[in-house]
Order: C-alpha cells, then sequence, then structure tokens
C-alpha cells in the first residue's frame, strides 16, 4: 500500500518534471537487488555458520537418536526369531516413539535455527540499508529503488558496489 502511493508520487514527480519545458532537473537514481544481496553478501555464509555452531549439540542428539534407532531395528531384525511376541510388541512400541521424539525434536531444531537465522538476517537487513544510505550519499544520488521494479539497466545497479562495502567491511572486521 505505502509502495504504491510512493511510486505514484515519483511517477507524479517524474511526469511534472517530463511537462515542464523550462524547468530542468538532473535526478540521478539507482537500484539495488536485495535479494541478490542476501544472496551474494559474505557476511550471510558467516551468519550461517555461526548458527550451525550454536546448534551442534543439538545436530549431535539427532545423530545419537537416529544411531539408537537403527540399533533397535538391527536388533529387531537380528533376533526376530529368538524374541518373544510380547518383546517384539514391545521394541516396535519403543521404535514408534522413539521415531515420533526423532520428528518432534528435528522439527523443533529447524524452527529454532530459522528463527535464530530471521533474527540475524534481520539484524543485517539493516546494515544494508546503512551501506546502501551511504554510497547513495557518497555519490549524491536523489532516489534508490529496491525490488518492485519489472527492468533495470546495468548503469543504474549500484549492487556490485554495494557488495563491495559489505566484503570490505567484513575484511575489516565488522
Amino acid at each position: 500500500m505505502v509502495l504504491r502511493h510512493l511510486l505514484k508520487i515519483c511517477g507524479a514527480f517524474a511526469f511534472c518534471l517530463l511537462i515542464s519545458g523550462g524547468v530542468r532537473a538532473e535526478v540521478s537514481v539507482a537500484y539495488v537487488d536485495s535479494a541478490r544481496l542476501l544472496k551474494d553478501a559474505p557476511q550471510v555464509e558467516r551468519i550461517r555458520h555461526k548458527i550451525r555452531e550454536e546448534f551442534v549439540a543439538r545436530d549431535e542428539r539427532l545423530v545419537e537418536m537416529r544411531k539408537q534407532i537403527a540399533l533397535l531395528e538391527a536388533r529387531l531384525v537380528d533376533e526376530d526369531e529368538r524374541m518373544s511376541d510380547e518383546e517384539k510388541r514391545l521394541v516396535n512400541t519403543d521404535l514408534g516413539s522413539r521415531r515420533i521424539q526423532l520428528k518432534q525434536a528435528r522439527d523443533e531444531l529447524e524452527q529454532d535455527k530459522q528463527l535464530r537465522f530471521s533474527e540475524e538476517e534481520q539484524h543485517f537487513s539493516r546494515v544494508i540499508h546503512e551501506v546502501i544510505q551511504q554510497v547513495a550519499q557518497d555519490d549524491k544520488l536523489d532516489l534508490v529503488l529496491q525490488g518492485g521494479v519489472f527492468w533495470v539497466s546495468p548503469k543504474v545497479d549500484i549492487t556490485d558496489r554495494i557488495l563491495a562495502r559489505l566484503r570490505e567491511m567484513l575484511a575489516n572486521g565488522n
């Protein structure tokens, strides 16, 4: 809704500039591909690595749970003829319960990882916006568009410059 309103205002502004023959105003416009920034910025891989490290203990717990399930399944196969029906029923019940616990633990872990990634991505998005503002101010840009654009000329696409600044920030420890 706000984006539509902003686009209407920008369109009206551009139309006014075109029809006013006596007034010549140069408007410098640039575009940033935010999806590409979130895909290609080196900080994103750093965030992923950080999150993997945070959850390594829980990942190991899932591996251990899978091993326990595999042992019970192997026991059922290996000792099938020696087990009583009651023993088989108990092992199968235990297996079912462990599989459910594994699935719940795996789902919970994935949700927690996704939540942490979203938190980090949100913080990083603020950093990206600051870098875009810095580049826009340095280049004396009047307008920087991000998303909602049908076509962009490569000469106004500053995504590579933003990525270069982000790489520079990472190299400097920021």
